[in-house]
């Protein structure tokens, strides 16, 4: 791990370019809380995570390598007593979805039974890099199998976060993991034909792609949608009727912007865009900020850059339009005023 850490700040300090966007299947879950399958069924995104990850909450954020990027998905369907969940992936995220929900339909059980190993991919580093390692195939059951680590070289170790990790068995995907022994190196992975089998009964009626945006009293109702610096795992608690409390975020040394969705189909009014801090002594307000609306409709964005002032050191930021339209917000925070704190909003009001 520490030498995937000095490559990347190798690459940062000569400048090496990021590579070119690739499609992905396996996503971080909430910075770090466990991993998701990504996969395609109709043209539209899901991710399939066990369901312990994230038991309390619908709303989950996801982050890919090659290059970083991050989005929001809703839980619309889980099943603890198989540990399952399934999600729907909103905005640009779902550009990245490789894997075909018809591919993972057939039986792997001739395949269990006659590989003896198996390599498992997980995201780390908060969506900066891909990590795999080798696994023996100890027990094939039914529904699931168990693994052991067989790679040292890689970590020595399961980490946290290591639930809803994609294993390959003789070149298939085989699995995703949904509990793990640190100790004994030993994991346990529902079966992949397991997965596509309720993923396929449960892709059915009212799932998020169908459900318009809720709208708000005296304002325009949003979803997060997209997210690229820190404290992304909280971002979608800043859609209405969600921020019960500050949302508080380490100040990375670099901008940190989220994009707000206010409608998937159509343009909206769009008259003013306001941001609140309530700083205190351990906290920050952002300071300089750049709004961005995307006028174009889906599959043909269409972006333009609104002059924005400055938050003010008291927490305050009001930008009145003057009138225009936009289906989506994208909002960079460039820099705070006290680089040393946690970066906190309190509000985010769009109308």
């Amino acid at each position: 791990m520490r030498i995937r850490k000095l490559f990347l700040g190798i690459c940062a300090a000569l400048g090496v370019a990021a590579p070119a966007a690739k499609a992905s299947d396996v996503a971080l879950v909430d910075d770090g809380l466990g991993q998701a399958l990504l996969f395609v069924n109709n043209g539209l995104c899901y991710a399939a995570l066990p369901s312990h990850v994230v038991p309390l909450r619908d709303r989950i954020a996801l982050s890919v390598p090659n290059p970083p990027q991050s989005g929001a998905a809703e839980i619309f369907w889980r099943d603890p007593s198989v540990d399952l969940a399934l999600a729907y992936v909103e905005g640009d995220l779902a550009n990245r979805c490789q894997i075909e929900l018809r591919a993972m339909q057939s039986d792997i059980s001739t395949i269990l039974q006659t590989n003896e190993t198996g390599r498992v991919k997980a995201v780390h580093f908060g969506g900066q890099f891909f990590d795999r390692m080798g696994v023996d195939l100890i027990e094939v059951w039914g529904d699931s199998f168990r693994t052991k680590m067989n790679d040292r070289a890689v970590d020595g170790d399961l980490e946290q976060g290591f639930s809803g990790s994609l294993v390959t068995v003789g070149g298939v995907l085989a699995g995703i993991a949904i509990n793990n022994d640190p100790d004994t190196l030993e994991a346990t992975f529902l079966r992949m034909d397991k997965v596509a089998a309720l993923a396929r009964a449960n892709l059915q009626g009212n799932h998020p792609s169908n459900r318009a945006i809720a709208p708000v009293e005296n304002g325009s109702g949003f979803r997060v949608t997209a997210f690229e610096g820190g404290g992304q795992s909280g971002a979608t608690a800043l859609e209405p009727g969600s921020l019960s409390s500050p949302w508080i975020a380490e100040w990375p040394g670099r901008p940190i912007s989220f994009e707000v969705t206010l409608s998937t189909n159509s343009l909206v009014p769009l008259n003013r865009v306001v941001l609140v801090t309530k700083p205190d002594a351990q906290t920050t307000p952002p300071r300089g900020i750049v709004i961005e609306l995307d006028r174009g409709m889906p599959g043909a964005p269409y972006w333009t850059t609104l002059a924005a002032p400055d938050m003010s050191p008291t927490g305050a930021f009001d930008l009145r339009t003057g009138g225009t339209v936009a289906r989506r917000v994208r909002i960079s925070l460039m820099d705070v005023w006290h680089p040393d704190r946690p970066l906190r909003l309190d509000t985010l009001w769009v109308e």
